[in-house]
């Protein structure tokens, strides 16, 4: 009787042991603070100066530096930081609103009537699909 009592117990206790082994990996937390942000703010302004600089006749280096930017843009959301893409858009526009904001009002088309006021939306994927 002893016998199957400690067998029993050694059988529960090797359940719950191996039970407690196994543990769930969560996903890491994404940081709430961007590693790139600021990166991202350098760059745009880069891009945005450089379309700025480009002859406005010439729409095929015009098209291309807005390509260009784009492709700059496709690092932070490879590296999935929506703090730094939000803060490659807005520095983007924001110089070209300051340094020659006609282009601007070309470049960015404003909020579709379609897309409510909460919901995402980005105003420099325009740039690529007129």
């Amino acid at each position: 009787m002893k016998v199957k009592i400690l067998i029993t117990i050694s059988l529960i206790l090797a359940v719950l042991m191996v039970g407690g082994c196994k543990e769930e990996k969560k996903p890491a937390p994404k940081p709430k603070v961007s590693k790139l942000k600021g990166k991202a703010q350098r760059v745009a302004t880069e891009a945005a100066k450089k379309l700025v600089d480009t002859d406005h006749n010439d729409t095929l280096a015009m098209q291309n530096c807005i390509l260009e930017a784009k492709a700059l843009q496709a690092e932070f959301q490879l590296a999935e930081d929506s703090i730094a893409i939000a803060s490659f858009n807005k520095a983007y526009k924001q110089y070209l609103e300051d340094n020659d904001p006609e282009l601007a009002k070309e470049i960015f088309a404003e909020r579709p009537d379609n897309i409510a006021e909460g919901e995402k939306w980005d105003e420099f994927e325009e740039l690529v699909e007129d």
